[in-house]
């Protein structure tokens, strides 16, 4: 696997407080117990620590959504760890070493979301906010966070120089666990850039300073030390790194990063012919990182299709195509490097297939994103040419100079070369224009091809945008129709629900009764109104149920319903009519919901989270 899980640092704060209960107390121990442990019941922990926010100091609450952000990154639930960092942040406001924490902890969930230019922001708050507080050990985190976030961009030339100031920074403070993570990091880099032979011998250095604790750290870096035998082909110590790595992450509940090493095991079965086993490996790791919306997926999904592709397996390469191609365009996916090795099995497998129409926009699409990585590398080997340049004209200039200064020398010691000295001068001032001329000439050469490949990129750049604007566009054109539709058939089914009351109080006679149950039964017979709800809803809001349930599974079916017509902004009057049930009834349903939530005296923080979810 060309590309690596860097190891992320958290900052897990200490919850220490005065506590006015002893309910308050236990949830401080057991929080301390289970953070980074058990984050399943960390995160239980923490929403009822949550609920008691209004006894609790700022700085506390602040804490709290900060290890609830960290406890979702863990469990791969990116989104709600986004939600409770910001949350944090907000309380934080004017607590300069909470806030820059708060903004680093949150660049670690962006950059594991390949957002990494929202994360560099992030960053770049918390650089900020710890320079104001100078605390420099702080800087010194950032600066490694940095250099992970232009690891996995690709631009190794930064991720050094950020590497190379934090750890000069820690030895200067003599902070040795935090020189420990640089280093990890620094191995990680070494390891991207193929330098097996140092990075193993890095990781072999940290590996036993780790294992006292056998935390997170310890198994980021096994992790990456079995990836950097597989690549040097040490084959058999890779497996037991690897098994050791998914053994403990699984204690741990670390989901993604478990499913991540589970297909690295699935990948070093394939090397070494053992495909039934590789294929159940992948398929696990495939299936559960699209479940919980992993950016490592796509990779993952690319190695499955490649062992696929190998045993001939053409009729499950296709299902995994067909799966894979509505997220091309979403964040499922680390770098272009992954879309292209996705999108070059699949066409083995069209190939193979003899489906050639199906494998004529991949090819493009893997021309266009190699070409797009090309123009970034010409800017970079254009701004080395220039540099080069300049140094070498620089030392040109050094040159002449020494000879003008032993001139001058010989000049002062011997007199009867006056006339030659002044002759050489007057040739060299004389040749000086010519210099300058094909000196500039040749820079501006270079400045001429420099201009031309930016404009190429710069003109491919604004394809691409207009590309995506105009899918964009259609995509919330299409969701809004969608939208505006499921609205219609919500009205709808308060209108059935009036028509049956309207029928039934204009009653008159029992003769008439069986006439009008005879009415009632064809309006309800017209559609399944529910059932289209329901499906149409879950076309506009795919993931809403699923991303509500996994943030408060105490909710039930019917709680996950209502939520999903509060989600439409009907109001109450429409819910009561829709669900036939009194005005009061839809509020303190709504009350009741907000109370399993922990939100009941937050009606601000409920509606966001319907909205935004």
């Amino acid at each position: 696997m060309k590309h690596f899980y860097v190891a992320i640092l958290f900052f897990v704060f200490p919850i220490s407080l005065l506590s006015q209960t002893k309910e308050v107390e236990k949830l401080n121990s057991q929080i301390k117990n289970t953070v980074f442990k058990k984050p399943d019941s960390a995160k239980v922990y923490l929403l009822r620590l949550l609920g008691k926010s209004s006894d609790l100091h700022d700085t506390v609450v602040a804490k709290t959504y900060s290890n609830l952000g960290i406890t979702y990154t863990q469990l791969g639930i990116l989104d709600s760890s986004e939600y409770y960092f910001n949350k944090g942040i907000e309380i934080a406001q004017g607590q300069a070493l909470i806030t820059a924490r708060l903004y680093s902890n949150l660049s670690v969930t962006l950059r594991t979301a390949s957002r990494y230019s929202e994360s560099l922001e992030a960053l770049k708050k918390s650089l900020a906010l710890y320079r104001k507080a100078k605390f420099i050990d702080g800087e010194a985190i950032v600066y490694g966070e940095m250099a992970s976030n232009y690891n996995y961009m690709l631009q190794p030339e930064k991720a050094i120089i950020y590497l190379k100031k934090a750890i000069a920074i820690f030895n200067k403070t003599g902070n040795d666990r935090e020189v420990y993570i640089i280093k990890q990091k620094l191995g990680n880099f070494y390891f991207n850039n193929g330098n097996y032979v140092f990075a193993k011998d890095i990781f072999e250095e940290l590996l036993p300073i780790f294992a006292k604790e056998k935390g997170l750290n310890y198994y980021y870096t096994l992790m990456n030390y079995g990836q950097c035998l597989m690549a040097l082909e040490e084959y058999s110590s890779a497996e037991k790194a690897l098994l050791e790595t998914e053994a403990g992450l699984r204690r741990l509940e670390n989901l993604e990063h478990r499913l991540l090493t589970t297909s690295l095991l699935g990948k070093l079965y394939g090397i070494t012919n053992r495909s039934k086993e590789a294929i159940s490996n992948l398929k696990e790791a495939y299936e559960g990182l699209y479940e919980i919306n992993s950016p490592r997926f796509t990779e993952v999904a690319a190695e499955y299709l490649k062992v696929l592709n190998k045993v001939q397996d053409y009729k499950t390469a296709l299902i995994v195509i067909n799966s894979v191609k509505p997220v091309l365009n979403t964040r499922l996916k680390m770098n272009a490097d992954n879309e292209i090795l996705l999108l070059q099995n699949a066409i083995i497998t069209y190939n193979a297939k003899k489906l050639f129409e199906e494998s004529v926009p991949m090819y493009e699409r893997v021309d266009f994103l190699k070409d797009s990585l090309n123009n970034a590398n010409n800017v970079l080997k254009i701004n080395e040419l220039q540099e080069e340049y300049q140094n070498k004209l620089q030392r040109e200039k050094n040159i002449s100079l020494s000879k003008n200064n032993a001139l001058l020398v010989e000049n002062n010691t011997k007199q009867q070369n006056i006339i030659f000295l002044t002759l050489f001068t007057l040739a060299l001032v004389s040749a000086i224009p010519f210099i300058i001329y094909y000196t500039n000439k040749n820079k501006i050469a270079i400045q001429k091809t420099a201009v031309e490949n930016l404009e190429k990129s710069h003109i491919a750049l604004q394809e691409k945008q207009e590309l995506e604007h105009e899918l964009f566009e259609e995509r919330e054109k299409t969701l809004a129709d969608k939208e505006r539709e499921l609205i219609a058939i919500s009205l709808e089914m308060a209108d059935l629900q009036n028509q049956v009351t309207e029928l039934l109080d204009n009653r008159q006679n029992k003769e008439a009764s069986n006439e009008i149950a005879s009415q009632i039964t064809n309006i309800f017979n017209q559609k399944n109104y529910w059932k289209h709800f329901k499906t149409k809803f879950v076309e506009v809001h795919p993931e809403f149920g699923q991303n509500l349930i996994q943030m408060f599974p105490m909710l039930s079916d019917n709680d996950i319903a209502f939520c999903s017509l509060l989600k439409l902004q009907l109001t109450n009057k429409e819910i009561a009519s829709l669900m036939g049930i009194s005005h009061q009834s839809v509020i303190s349903k709504k009350y009741r919901i907000k109370r399993k939530m922990a939100l009941q005296d937050d009606d601000v923080s409920f509606e966001n989270l319907i909205r935004d979810l």
